[in-house]
């Protein structure tokens, strides 16, 4: 059988962003916190009660070739019978896209059309919930409807169905629905606010921090700085001899870290002096113990002068 994959945002970095938030977004406590804040503003959705649905669905666009859907990250609803009563999507976004309400409309679309499949009677369909997350820098003001993105002539507008988008725009969380989370997801809020407003005085969250290095691998991949991703082991092995783990040993780490750069980029520069003055490699070798990767480094600098 032949399958068409159709990717949401082409590939490379925008599908690791993806990637590294849907991680994040499996746990059931994150899951459960951002849709109970965010969509419910109570404590509706609790952990023991929800369970992984289908990320992928299939269809036939033509007579020859299948295609391939799929989601972020779907969950079914379970009542105190454990009977699943309704699914629940997160779509994640580091960009504003203007086809959005099509493509969630198509996602709904496969999960209903999956449930006919199953021969589940018209009268028990579960009723599908998407929710997209913008974690760009811009709010998503525009694109949140079918209306919104076609060209409709005014006389035919009254007869051409609609079809809504939930969007919520992480970085622009008001700092009373950002101190509502409970789970990582607040730390994940808090970041992108700051980083939104270009906060030089980042007020590092104190919480415990349940799932480390799922959290470090996204702010890396939407930061540009590979030094969370890297401090995460070390991190993960102190959690699992009992440490408990917040934003403030991230942020410590990562000082260290930046000091430690500091320094080895004190000592290229060094060296570069050492070599303009007329220093060869042989004795910067000798005398400053330096390798030859540090002095490739100098040379690059002199290159650049």
């Amino acid at each position: 059988m032949n399958v068409t994959y159709l990717r949401k945002e082409g590939q490379g970095c925008m599908a690791e962003k993806d990637m590294a938030t849907k991680k994040l977004e499996d746990y059931a406590d994150v899951f459960c916190d951002i849709l109970n804040i965010l969509l419910f503003h109570k404590k509706y959705l609790k952990p023991e009660c929800i369970r992984n649905g289908p990320t992928e669905s299939i269809y036939k666009a033509d007579a020859k070739e299948w295609n391939e859907q799929r989601r972020d990250t779907l969950k079914e609803l379970l009542n105190g019978q454990r009977f699943h009563i309704a699914s629940i999507g997160l779509e994640n976004q580091s960009k504003i896209e203007k086809a959005m309400p099509i493509r969630i409309m198509n996602y709904d679309s496969a999960s209903y059309h999956e449930q006919l499949n199953q021969k589940v009677p018209l009268k028990e369909l579960r009723p599908v919930i998407t929710v997209v997350l913008n974690f760009s820098d811009h709010r998503w003001c525009k694109e949140r409807s079918l209306h919104e993105i076609l060209n409709i002539p005014e006389e035919l507008k009254p007869f051409v169905a609609d079809y809504k988008i939930i969007v919520f725009d992480v970085a622009f969380l008001d700092d009373a629905t950002i101190e509502a989370f409970t789970s990582d997801f607040k730390s994940v809020a808090k970041f992108f606010k700051q980083r939104r407003i270009k906060d030089d005085e980042f007020v590092w969250d104190p919480d415990e921090i349940i799932h480390v290095q799922e959290v470090l691998d996204l702010l890396s991949l939407f930061s540009n700085d590979d030094r969370y991703r890297k401090i995460g082991p070390k991190l993960v092995m102190k959690q699992k001899k009992g440490r408990r783990i917040t934003m403030c040993d991230v942020a410590q780490k990562l000082e260290d870290k930046g000091i430690t750069k500091g320094k080895a980029q004190g000592r290229i520069r060094m060296l570069a002096d050492f070599l303009s003055n007329g220093g060869s490699e042989a004795d910067a070798k000798r005398m400053l113990k330096v390798t030859d990767e540090e002095i490739a480094q100098a040379k690059g600098i002199l290159c650049e002068k």
